[in-house]
C-alpha cells in the first residue's frame, strides 16, 4: 500500500506537472486505498486548495463516496465527515459536507438536515432538500419538505421542495396521495415559474399524465408553465 508521503508527493507532482486530471483515476487508487485518518485528511484538505480548478477537485472530492462502499469502511468515512461538519466554519465547505454525507446515506445525515432546511444560506437549504430528497422516507420527512415548498423565499428552492417529495416517491410508493394533496393545495397559490415547475413535473411524474411541460433526461425544461398550471389544477381538482 502507498504511503501518505508517497500519496502526497504523487498529488503535488501531478498538480505542478498539470497532469492532475489525466492521473486523476491512478490518484483515485492510492488516495481510496486506506481509511485511517490521515488519508482521510489528506483527502479533505483538497477541498482547500484552490490552486487546482474546480473539474479535477469536484472529481476528486466526489471519490468520498463513488466506490465507497469498496475501497473504504463507509462507516468510518461517515463518521470523519460528520466530525469535519460539526467543527467546519466555512458554510461553502458545510453545504458540500451535508450533500456528500447524503450520497453516503450516512444515518447521520438527516438529523443535520432537520435541522439546516431553514438556514439563512441558500446553498444549504439547496443540499438540504436534495438530500431529503434521497434519505426521506417518512410522514415527517414530508411535511419538512411541504412547509419548504411552502415557504422558503427562493421560488427555485421551493419547486425542489416537490421534486424532493418526488425523489421519496421513488423509494416508497405509498407517499403519492400524501404528496399529491401536497402539490394541490400549494399550487393554487403560487405564482412563480421555477416553483410552479417543480410541482408539474411532480405531479405529471407521480400520476402519468402529461400536462405542458416537458422534462429532458438532462433536466431542462420546456413548455407554457402558466398554462400547465392550470391544466395540472383542473387534473388535481377531478380527484377524489
Amino acid at each position: 500500500m502507498i504511503s501518505i508521503e508517497e500519496l502526497k508527493h504523487e498529488y503535488n507532482t501531478y498538480k505542478n506537472e498539470g497532469t492532475l486530471m489525466d492521473n486523476v483515476f491512478e490518484l483515485k487508487e492510492h488516495l481510496l486505498s486506506s481509511d485511517s485518518k490521515e488519508f482521510l485528511e489528506f483527502h479533505y484538505s483538497i477541498l482547500d486548495d484552490n490552486s487546482i480548478p474546480e473539474g479535477p477537485k469536484n472529481m476528486i472530492i466526489s471519490f468520498f463516496y463513488s466506490d465507497v462502499v469498496n475501497k473504504r469502511d463507509k462507516t468510518v468515512v461517515s463518521d470523519f465527515l460528520y466530525e469535519k461538519y460539526k467543527t467546519e466554519s466555512d458554510l461553502e465547505k458545510k453545504a458540500r459536507l451535508i450533500q456528500i454525507l447524503g450520497h453516503l446515506r450516512s444515518p447521520l445525515v438527516k438529523e443535520i438536515v432537520e435541522k439546516e432546511i431553514k438556514s439563512p444560506i441558500r446553498d444549504i437549504r439547496y443540499r438540504c432538500l436534495i438530500v431529503m430528497g434521497w434519505v426521506g422516507t417518512s410522514v415527517e420527512d414530508l411535511n419538512i419538505l411541504n412547509e419548504r415548498m411552502l415557504n422558503d423565499e427562493d421560488g427555485q428552492l421551493r419547486g425542489y421542495a416537490a421534486t424532493a417529495m418526488r425523489q421519496i416517491w421513488y423509494n416508497k410508493k405509498s407517499v403519492k396521495n400524501r404528496v399529491t394533496r401536497y402539490i394541490k393545495e400549494a399550487i393554487v397559490n403560487e405564482s412563480n415559474t421555477e416553483a410552479l415547475t417543480g410541482m408539474i413535473i411532480t405531479i405529471q411524474d407521480l400520476h402519468k399524465k402529461k400536462l405542458g411541460v416537458k422534462e429532458s433526461n438532462y433536466g431542462d425544461i420546456s413548455g407554457d408553465v402558466q398554462k400547465a398550471k392550470l391544466k395540472t389544477i383542473k387534473m388535481l381538482e377531478k380527484l377524489k
